[in-house]
């Protein structure tokens, strides 16, 4: 049998075959859910590097309509929603939002799961010296495609697009540990067993560089207050950088959201009676920082609300039982959410 040059694969042979059986929209659908990277001169798909819908100007405001959730990656059916124009396999990206990878990955940016690296940030000098060229920055700056090669999962082999979603599509895997990747830019006997909640050095001074961990610019102990301080991205990213466990505990994601009303009239009222603060964050959201004050005892004046937890087991603002004094056992059956 001939094999039309304009097809390189047996998925599209298949189409081609199945092409006088299919309407012509049948056939559009089939071949995107496939996920195959064709060279078609049929003017029904348009060739490579073009549009599926007619050529627009460069994008600058998002025009998505899908859900946040939606995963994007690994279907071609999804390819528009970063590519203004369809890319061939060698050759410009046609990316939208002129390459801006903040609007790119912005399913990844406001968001409670576990991205324990910082982007949208310019490195030290001293670090960029680290950085090797295999991971680039962007305008000077760490982007999300610094460290995975986003255009990795293009692929047409399903076994390697399987690969590719273990690995989180990392550039230069696969590692024995995910923190290999991390090494090649940080110094390792600097981050070894890093405790950043340790922010005081033996002669009761605090170590600057520790509130930088979570801090864009490090916070005036006596007088800032919550509202005051400048995180380097949302809590609930810092937090579950390192203590990316707690998702397993359904207690504690459960309550990583807009408290109900009861529960906030109950905040405040203890807030009043205990001279403590239980911070919400600017969206009015729980975060971990709520119910745990992550500073050393000593950081923050005894004197102040803030400093309130400090010393206690796992750093409660409130001693004994925490959960009971915003959720008094008697009345836990309002709540059939908080019930495993």
């Amino acid at each position: 049998m001939l094999v039309d040059r304009r097809y390189h694969c047996v998925a599209c042979i298949a189409i081609k075959i199945l092409m006088k059986k299919l309407a012509a929209t049948a056939l559009i659908i089939t071949l995107f859910s496939m996920g195959c990277t064709y060279e078609a001169k049929d003017t029904r798909f348009g060739k490579i590097g073009t549009s599926i819908t007619p050529k627009s100007e460069p994008q600058t405001e998002i025009t998505s309509t899908l859900p946040i959730m939606t995963d994007i990656h690994y279907s071609a059916k999804y390819c528009i929603e970063c590519h203004v124009e369809i890319p061939p396999k060698k050759g410009p990206k046609f990316l939208k939002y002129g390459g801006d990878f903040k609007k790119l990955c912005r399913c990844h940016y406001n968001t409670e799961q576990n991205y324990p690296h910082p982007v949208d940030l310019e490195p030290s000098e001293a670090l960029t010296r680290r950085i090797p060229r295999e991971l680039p920055l962007q305008d000077g700056k760490v982007t999300c495609a610094t460290c995975h090669q986003i255009f990795n999962q293009c692929h047409d082999k399903p076994q390697e697009k399987i690969f590719l979603k273990d690995t989180k599509f990392l550039r230069g895997a696969p590692y024995q540990n995910r923190t290999d990747l991390c090494f090649r830019c940080h110094d390792i006997d600097e981050y070894r067993k890093y405790n950043p909640h340790l922010q005081l050095d033996p002669k009761k001074q605090i170590i600057e560089a520790k509130c930088l961990y979570c801090h864009s610019e490090v916070p005036d102990e006596n007088r800032a207050n919550y509202e005051d301080v400048k995180l380097l991205v949302n809590a609930e990213s810092i937090c579950l950088g390192c203590h990316s466990r707690i998702t397993e505990n359904l207690w504690h994601t459960r309550h990583l959201r807009k408290p109900p009303l009861e529960i906030s009239k109950r905040i405040e009222e203890l807030k009043d009676k205990y001279h403590i603060i239980l911070p919400l964050d600017p969206e009015g959201k729980i975060t971990c920082a709520t119910c745990h004050n992550p500073h050393q005892k000593g950081v923050i004046p005894d004197k102040r609300a803030g400093a309130k937890g400090a010393g206690e087991k796992f750093r409660h603002r409130l001693t004994d039982n925490m959960c009971v004094r915003c959720h008094p056992m008697r009345d836990l059956s309002k709540y059939p959410e908080l019930r495993l």
